[in-house]
C-alpha cells in the first residue's frame, strides 16, 4: 500500500530493460533451434527467458522507490538569452550503489545547451549534477518534477521515476553586452563632482525627517495623520531635491513586436531601459520605468537609490508585447499625471512617418511644456543598408527606391519633433543601449532639465 502511494505521489515508475538484457536475449536465441533436433527442445528457450524474468524482476524489485531520492536545485538570475548554470543536488538515501542517468523537463522558453551527465552514485551520498540552459524568452517558468532512470550496475532492469522538485524561474531583460560593460567601467571611473552644482529655487520637495512642530512653523508642513497618532503636531523637515528625476516609457504595441535580428524591438527597448536604470543609480537620479500599449502595461514609480534595479527588473521581467495599436493619448497622460517633479521623459517607440506620428508628436508637445522629452527609435539596419547601396539591376533600384523613401518619411517625423522643441534620438538595435546613456549623460552634464 506504501508503494501504490508513493507511486501516485512521485509519478508511476516505469521498468526499463538495460542494454544487457537485450543482449542476453539475443545471445539465447540459438537454444530455440534445438525445438528443431528435439522435439521438447522448445522448453530449453522457454527455460532461459523464464531466467531472465525472474532475475530481471529481481533487479526491479532491488531498485529504491522514489522517496528513496532527494532533488534540490541551485540558480542564478538569468537574462534572455544569455546562457546560465543550473546545479542539481541529488542525493540517494538508500544503501545501494545505483547507475542513475537524469532528465530535466523544461518549458519551451527555456533551451538546453548540454546534457546531464550519467553518474555512479554510493548509498547515503549526494551529487552535484550542472546544466546549461539560454532562455530564449522572457517570463516566468515553473519546473516539477526531475526524471530519473536508476538501475543496479551490471543489472537487467532499470526503474524509471520522477521525483519532485519543484522550482520557479524569472528570466529578465538582458543586462548587458561586452560592450556597454566597458561603457559602465568607463562610466564607474568618472568622478561625480565633475557635473557643475544646479541651482535651486524655492522650497525643496523630498522628505528628509519628522520633529516637533513648533509655534511660528508653516502649518502646510504639519503632518496631520501622524500627529492624531501621537497627541501632538508634528512637522514634515523638508530637503532640496537631490539629483534629476528621469522617465522612461516603453511602447509595447505591435510595431514594437517586429525582430531586428534574434530579438524583437521590445526586448532592445527593455535591455535599454535596465541598463539606463543601472547608470541613473549610480547618479543617485531617481527614475520611473513604464511600459503601454493601449494602456499602461507597468509601472515603477520614481525610485533612487538601491531598490532601483530589483524593483525595474521584477516589472519588466513578465511584460509582453500586445498586438493593438499604441494609444499615446492616453498613456502620456496617464505617466504625466504620476510624474511630480520635472523629469527628463524618455520614450522608447517606433514611428513610419508623418501621419502615423502625428497623435505621439501632439503630446509629447503637451509634455514638453512641463518635461524635456527625448523620443528614441529604433533604426532597421538592412533598410539603412539597400538605402545606402549602390543598386546593379532594376530591382535593386526599386529596393534602394523604396528603402530612401522610408527613411525619408522617418526623418521628417523626426524634424518635426525637434522643431517643437523634442529632443530625439535614432539608433541600430546593437547600439541603443549605449547612445541612449551618452545622451543622458550629455543632458545631465549640460544641466539641460
Amino acid at each position: 500500500m506504501s508503494g501504490l502511494l508513493a507511486e501516485t505521489r512521485f509519478g508511476a515508475a516505469l521498468m526499463v530493460p538495460t542494454f544487457r538484457l537485450i543482449q542476453l536475449i539475443a545471445l539465447g536465441s540459438p537454444l530455440w533451434l534445438l525445438a528443431l533436433a528435439f522435439p521438447a527442445g522448445w522448453v530449453v528457450g522457454v527455460a532461459y527467458l523464464a531466467l531472465l524474468a525472474a532475475v530481471s524482476l529481481r533487479d526491479y524489485r532491488l531498485i529504491p522507490d522514489p522517496m528513496a531520492f532527494e532533488v534540490e536545485r541551485q540558480f542564478g538570475r538569468f537574462a534572455l538569452g544569455a546562457p546560465g548554470d543550473i546545479q542539481i543536488l541529488l542525493t540517494n538515501r538508500s544503501k545501494q550503489l545505483l547507475r542513475i542517468s537524469t532528465r530535466e523537463e523544461l518549458p519551451a522558453g527555456l533551451e538546453q545547451l548540454t546534457p546531464l551527465p550519467e553518474v555512479h552514485l554510493r548509498g547515503k551520498s549526494q551529487c552535484d549534477l550542472t546544466y546549461q540552459v539560454r532562455p530564449v524568452r522572457r517570463g516566468r517558468y515553473h519546473l516539477s518534477g526531475l526524471v530519473l532512470r536508476a538501475g543496479r550496475p551490471g543489472g537487467l532492469m532499470e526503474r524509471q521515476l520522477r521525483v519532485p522538485a519543484p522550482a520557479e524561474i524569472r528570466v529578465y531583460p538582458r543586462f548587458s553586452t561586452v560592450d556597454e560593460y566597458h561603457l559602465l567601467a568607463r562610466i564607474s571611473r568618472q568622478d561625480e563632482d565633475v557635473r557643475r552644482p544646479r541651482r535651486v529655487h524655492g522650497r525643496g520637495t523630498d522628505f528628509e525627517s519628522l520633529s516637533t512642530y513648533y509655534p511660528g512653523e508653516d502649518l502646510r508642513l504639519v503632518d496631520w495623520k501622524i500627529s492624531a497618532k501621537r497627541g501632538y503636531l508634528i512637522t514634515r523637515n523638508l530637503q532640496t531635491e537631490r539629483g534629476q528625476q528621469i522617465s522612461v516609457t516603453i511602447d509595447g504595441g505591435r510595431l514594437m513586436s517586429l525582430k531586428i535580428g534574434e530579438f524583437s524591438r521590445f526586448e532592445y527597448a527593455l535591455n535599454a531601459a535596465v541598463m539606463l536604470s543601472y547608470v541613473a543609480q549610480k547618479r543617485g537620479d531617481a527614475i520611473a520605468v513604464s511600459t503601454f500599449s493601449d494602456r499602461v502595461e507597468s509601472f515603477v514609480p520614481p525610485t533612487r537609490g538601491a531598490s532601483i534595479m530589483p524593483r525595474v527588473l521584477e516589472s519588466l521581467s513578465t511584460v509582453e508585447v500586445r498586438q493593438v495599436e499604441s494609444d499615446y493619448w492616453q498613456v502620456v497622460g496617464q505617466v504625466m499625471d504620476r510624474l511630480k517633479r520635472r523629469s527628463l521623459f524618455i520614450v522608447v517607440t517606433d514611428i513610419l512617418d508623418s501621419a502615423g506620428a502625428a497623435g505621439l508628436l501632439t503630446n509629447l508637445t503637451r509634455a514638453a511644456a512641463k518635461h524635456l522629452v527625448l523620443c528614441v527609435v529604433l533604426e532597421e539596419p538592412r533598410i539603412a543598408a539597400v538605402a545606402e547601396s549602390a543598386p546593379q539591376t532594376i530591382r535593386e533600384t526599386y529596393l534602394k527606391a523604396g528603402a530612401a523613401f522610408m527613411k525619408l518619411q522617418r526623418q521628417l517625423a523626426l524634424d518635426k519633433m525637434r522643431n517643437r522643441g523634442i529632443l530625439t534620438l535614432e539608433a541600430s538595435p546593437e547600439h541603443l543601449t549605449i547612445q541612449l546613456i551618452r545622451r543622458y549623460l550629455e543632458i545631465r552634464k549640460a544641466n539641460l532639465q
